[in-house]
């Protein structure tokens, strides 16, 4: 006998909501959709966590990077007007920007597919027109079309060049060519002052003890990520996907548009979307994050389904993953998983952290030894015979419990041991110390130059960034915050002073410290973003 589909989302509804209720996660809201309709809608939390407000069916939460699809979409319906040509250099349609590049014009096809070669993100610039002006020192990474780096500026610049078509602001055109057609009556293409009384209030875990705190606001109209929107509105937008750009009222793109908008041109990207394949089922979606809002925007076009997250703080990994495959399972009509009961996964066990952890002879001075040491769920760093409590700051980072502005963080470094990844060392500044029993190379000395890089340095802006710069195994690595101080990122010389970020060698973002002052850089430049150093672990 077949089972009931309705019967079956029923269920795993009720299976999520018990097990959010065991959550600390403050909101969400869920939505599943087939081509016709929204049927299925999970909500849990508050609106606010200081009113313990509810959250609602209808709740307006920020969608951040999905928000891109919705400007490809319109690009794409004024080259269906022949009003531009996709396949132009930008500078056609922007003539203020002057990339100094060795390379062939960046072509706004480009742009749309992340293959242009700009960095990801220029913070202070960011929703503004003079991200034009910030790219003019720019050399993109590589030749346009030869690999794939996500690019929010790119975005922005595809904002900007739909603006100066249509001669309208990005908001207006946006509402007038997808979100009325489509309906989607409570979603807003601007973050503005306006909203706040309107939108909910997002969240960030804090580091140090897990507990989540109100995110920095800041307002956005970029083309990039700036829509808001609700669980029926993204739904519509779902349904929009599986009906091949041919909604109810009317297409809004051609057959042969919605095939370039869906047809992956580099590492499973295609115009806005990502489209991959997970366990032989097609996925075409694009998820966001922004100020703290997390979406999940995922359809399954072969299933015939939409299933749309839109969370107030970003959701654990395994949390969503469950969630996700309960009801791809529930609409299926497949198993449903085992209920989730592990809500304290994003909490590390200190004693993956225990050992002893050597450094090397050098200029710096004579071998030093620290050894870490677990007792229940804290941890402590003993020296010579002195003991000091440490306080996680991050996944892999610590620093010590005292007023001593001048100390920098203990960053553990991992590496794969044998099949497993293991910590293999730790990091303080300049020296790197090997774990003794890790198998890995301890004798490992950075250049004295290094020196004045290590540190921490931020921007003030609300979305910052931070980073904190260190050393490991004899190389400069860097944790910036946009990053969630999850994955260090290698530091890779350039010339004096000047990095590569990232493995890659065609990684466009560059790091340059400069203003030297008492034999320490004052200021890192972030592929043109200032951070300045702050005299704080």
């Amino acid at each position: 006998m077949p089972v009931n589909r309705d019967t079956q989302l029923s269920a795993a509804a009720e299976m999520i909501q018990r097990a959010l209720a065991g959550s600390d996660i403050p909101g969400l809201v869920i939505g599943i959709t087939d081509h016709a309709q929204q049927r299925c809608t999970i909500v849990h939390g508050y609106e606010d966590l200081r009113s313990r407000k509810p959250m609602s069916p209808d709740s307006w939460l920020a969608i951040g990077s999905t928000s891109k699809s919705f400007t490809a979409i319109a690009l794409l319906q004024l080259a269906s007007e022949g009003r531009v040509d996709l396949h132009a250099p930008v500078a056609r349609y922007l003539p203020q920007l002057a990339i100094r590049s060795p390379f062939a014009p960046i072509l706004l096809h480009h742009l749309i597919t992340h293959t242009s070669g700009l960095p990801n993100y220029l913070v202070h610039t960011a929703s503004s027109r003079y991200a034009i002006a910030a790219l003019e020192d720019t050399v993109p990474g590589f030749e346009p079309g030869a690999h794939w780096w996500y690019s929010n500026t790119g975005y922005q610049l595809l904002g900007f060049v739909l603006e100066d078509i249509e001669g309208k602001p990005y908001p207006e055109i946006i509402r007038r060519r997808i979100l009325d057609p489509l309906g989607m009556t409570s979603t807003s293409c601007v973050i503005d002052d306006a909203l706040r009384g309107r939108i909910v209030t997002s969240y960030a875990r804090w580091p140090y003890d897990g507990t989540y705190r109100e995110a920095p606001w800041f307002e956005y109209s970029a083309g990039d990520g700036s829509l808001v929107s609700t669980v029926p509105d993204m739904c519509a937008y779902a349904r929009f996907l599986l009906n091949r750009g041919a909604p109810q009222t009317g297409r809004l793109l051609s057959e042969e548009d919605f095939t370039t908008l869906t047809t992956p041109v580099l590492q499973d990207y295609a115009y806005g979307l990502m489209v991959k394949a997970i366990d032989g089922r097609t996925i075409v979606g694009h998820g966001g994050n922004i100020a703290g809002y997390h979406c999940v925007f995922d359809v399954y076009p072969d299933d015939g389904f939409g299933l749309v997250i839109l969370s107030s703080s970003a959701i654990d990994v395994p949390v969503q993953k469950w969630i996700t495959d309960t009801l791809v399972a529930a609409y299926s009509g497949e198993e449903l998983p085992p209920p989730f009961d592990r809500w304290d996964a994003w909490k590390r066990d200190v004693r993956e952290f225990a050992g002893v952890y050597q450094s090397a002879a050098n200029s710096r001075g004579p071998i030093r030894t620290l050894e870490f040491i677990p007792a229940n769920e804290s941890l402590s760093v003993k020296e010579y015979d002195e003991v000091q409590p440490v306080q996680r700051m991050g996944k892999d980072v610590f620093r010590l419990v005292n007023e001593d502005s001048r100390q920098l963080p203990f960053i553990f470094g991992r590496a794969k041991v044998t099949k497993d990844e293991q910590i293999v060392g730790v990091s303080c500044g300049a020296q790197w110390f090997g774990k003794m029993d890790s198998g890995q190379q301890t004798a490992v000395t950075a250049p004295q130059n290094y020196d004045a890089y290590v540190g921490h340095f931020a921007n003030t802006g609300p979305e910052g960034p931070a980073a904190r710069v260190f050393v490991r195994e004899g190389r400069l690595w860097v944790l910036i915050s946009l990053n969630e101080f999850g994955t260090p990122l290698l530091l890779e010389p350039l010339g004096e002073g000047l990095f590569r970020m990232g493995e890659e060698t065609y990684s466009p973002e560059r790091v340059r410290f400069d203003t030297i002052m008492h034999g320490t850089a004052t200021r890192m430049m972030f592929s043109g973003v200032p951070l300045y150093r702050r005299e704080t672990p």
